[in-house]
């Protein structure tokens, strides 16, 4: 007997029931960081709601399945430059990982763990990150990054205030005795180990550079007590992203130098472009742990981002010396349901990855790179938000400065409403973080919540976005605040007139950097019906003086030298604007944010509640840069849709309120 089709129920945007609700989305979520090979065996940190958001560290072996190697109560994150990364290391029958309780490295043994590094004179002053085990077992290198009295020199920063150290280290695991290996620049990146761990790889770079605008490539011999014959390879001008020995001599890395992240091999004396490609093999060093170069079976794999999708290229078979001419292109090889690669590398005759694609939860996967198969290695759940199925699409408008900004668009989606046949959808812009970051085809639970709830989305691309080239990221230099709003305005209103939006019901909402361009865009444009700011910055002055180590002087490149160009600061901050602000905002920030500190987001809240415009704030115990527990980002969920709901004047169809609602005051 035929199945009878239903017939869509019409239901005006923004009221429409969704099988995916707040805590749904938040109770299912997984997250996948920090993938590292030992052998044959995969190991992975993995936070999900049951460990109330910590990082287990989980292992798979063939035959073997998928066990947790930490117990519930140990949480496996770093805090080396606040965003962390990089807080496991597996080797030669060694797993390590780094204590967010404590910051120190712990030997994983048998499920219990002890620590191996010092304890610091100040609880978290010491902290780690990137640890690569020796040969052997018995040593490892690392970034250390030192705070407060343990500091082994005096680092004073443009403000006379004393910086961290950070430096690349050898420890020994037996002695937990330290030897420095490379100190006095700013930061250092990497490390990379030869096969025989006699050659070392890593990364420096200086303030007020960030590393995707310029780091440089060393090499060095590496003996028990320090390196010898160190070699500047390549980058400086340039900036390096990563690197990968292919044997003792020869070196895989990608650097920007031809305006894209294309791969390049250094056999020892050249330097050589293994591509040339308008595609970024490269990423943003924000953190550790997304590598994507890999050598299999005599060939050399690499994930790139090509027009914001990300897919595996098949560059060839690795010359032993550095070729005389740089081929044109590689060969893509496409894998079903996969559009963007968190990381690539290699495990006994496969390639390993953390990755995912707009209907495809993120995993950890094997990739059969001949057949062109996957097949899971993490323990797969259903993920509602993977069962609503909004797909992106991409998009390139023009902007009213004459340049193209690119961006995803989701339509509302849903099995069983359609909204009315002479309405438009309400529209939720999403600006990123970063800025330098973007947005990517993974599957996006935000995009989905409000798809499948009768919004339209956009997630902007705008000027200063990865995955684009060098040129693209740099045109946010000196025009943060500037670009990035114009771009997501832009977005807005080329679906508005495209007819995929309605022009009075724009929303614009975004965290962090994407808080910062959400802020300015509320306050210097008359676009938006509503907005969402979480933990975002309002005063860039502050940002310039108070921030961390590591974003010290990104302003530097983005809006100007400090205390220089002071008057640009004041120009480019929100809350010299909040005279302009007519926009009813709700305002999220974690109260142990130390990147953006909640006084950013009281500043705001405080405007809004002066100028009598409708406001909520929510501030969430416990939570840093970017909320990890399941109930806070539930509520987060939530509280936005009640918020839009009040301000455009629909009823969702979740059963939720938001006690946290402020009504306007202001009159006309």
């Amino acid at each position: 007997m035929p199945m009878r089709r239903t017939t869509p129920t019409t239901a005006p945007y923004g009221t429409w029931p969704s099988p995916l609700s707040a805590d749904a989305l938040a109770g299912s979520a997984i997250a996948f960081a920090d993938l590292v090979v030992d052998g044959d065996d995969v190991l992975w940190i993995q936070q999900e709601a049951r460990l109330q958001g910590r990082g287990a560290v989980m292992r798979h072996s063939p035959g073997g399945g998928v066990t947790q190697l930490t117990p519930d109560d140990f949480n496996a994150r770093t805090r080396v430059h606040e965003y962390g990364g990089g807080a496991l290391a597996a080797g030669h029958g060694v797993v390590l990982a780094c204590s967010w309780a404590d910051q120190r490295v712990h030997r994983i043994v048998h499920g219990r763990t002890e620590p191996v590094t010092p304890a610091p004179a100040t609880p978290a002053g010491i902290r780690w990150q990137a640890m690569r085990i020796l040969p052997g077992g018995g040593a490892f290198v690392a970034v250390r990054e030192t705070h407060g009295p343990d500091r082994p020199r005096s680092n004073p920063n443009v403000h006379g205030a004393e910086e961290a150290v950070n430096e690349l280290v050898r420890v020994d695991l037996a002695t937990g005795s330290v030897t420095v290996l490379d100190t006095g620049s700013d930061f250092v990146g990497g490390p990379w180990l030869s096969p025989s761990g006699r050659r070392i790889a890593w990364l420096r770079w200086d303030h007020p550079h960030m590393p995707w605008d310029t780091a440089a490539l060393w090499v060095a011999d590496l003996a028990d007590d320090g390196l010898r014959d160190a070699t500047h390879v390549a980058g400086g001008d340039s900036a390096v992203s990563e690197a990968r020995w292919l044997d003792d001599q020869r070196l895989a890395f990608t650097d920007d130098a031809s305006g894209w992240w294309n791969v390049h091999l250094w056999d020892g004396e050249r330097v050589t472009r293994l591509h040339d490609e308008p595609v970024d093999a490269g990423t943003p060093r924000w953190q550790p742990g997304t590598d994507r170069i890999a050598p299999l079976g005599g060939r050399l794999y690499v994930a790139v981002i090509d027009a914001g999708l990300m897919h595996v290229r098949d560059l060839g078979e690795p010359p032993e010396t550095s070729p005389t001419a740089t081929p044109a292109s590689s060969t893509p090889i496409d894998l079903d349901g996969i559009a963007s690669i968190q990381c690539l590398d290699v495990a006994g005759d496969r390639l390993v990855a953390i990755a995912g694609g707009p209907a495809t939860p993120n995993a950890v996967i094997a990739i059969d790179p001949t057949a062109r198969t996957t097949a899971p290695l993490s323990t797969v759940q259903d993920d509602p938000a993977a069962a609503i199925g909004a797909t992106p699409r991409p998009i390139s408008f023009p902007t009213p400065d004459g340049a193209t900004a690119h961006a995803l668009h989701y339509p509302p989606t849903s099995r069983t409403h359609v909204g009315p046949p002479d309405e438009a959808p309400p529209l939720v812009v999403l600006s990123h973080g970063g800025p330098t970051g973007g947005a990517r085809a993974a599957l996006n639970p935000t995009a989905q919540y409000w798809a499948s709830r009768g919004f339209a989305v956009v997630d902007v691309n705008y000027r200063g976005s990865a995955g684009y080239g060098r040129a693209f990221r740099d045109a946010l230099k000196g025009s943060w605040g500037i670009h990035d709003v114009t771009d997501c305005v832009a977005a807005a209103t080329h679906l508005v007139a495209e007819g995929h939006a309605d022009g009075d019901r724009l929303i614009i909402e975004g965290g962090s950097a994407g808080g910062y361009t959400t802020l300015m865009a509320l306050c210097t444009t008359d676009v938006f019906a509503a907005g969402g700011n979480s933990f975002g910055v309002s005063d860039l002055r502050a940002l310039a003086t108070d921030t961390h180590k590591f974003e010290s002087r990104y302003l530097d490149s983005l809006i100007g030298p400090w205390p220089e160009e002071e008057a640009r600061y004041v120009e480019r901050s929100p809350i010299t604007h909040v005279d302009r602000l007519t926009t009813p905002t709700i305002v999220l920030q974690g109260d142990e944010d130390a990147v953006v500190p909640p006084s950013q987001s009281e500043v705001i809240v405080d405007a809004l509640r002066r100028r009598g415009l409708p406001h909520a704030y929510l501030l969430f115990a416990g939570e840093q840069h970017g909320f990890r527990q399941a109930a806070n980002i539930a509520r987060a969920f939530e509280a936005r849709l009640a918020f839009y709901g009040r301000v455009l004047g629909f009823d969702p169809a979740d059963d939720i309120d938001l006690p946290e609602f402020v009504p306007g005051t202001a009159s006309g």
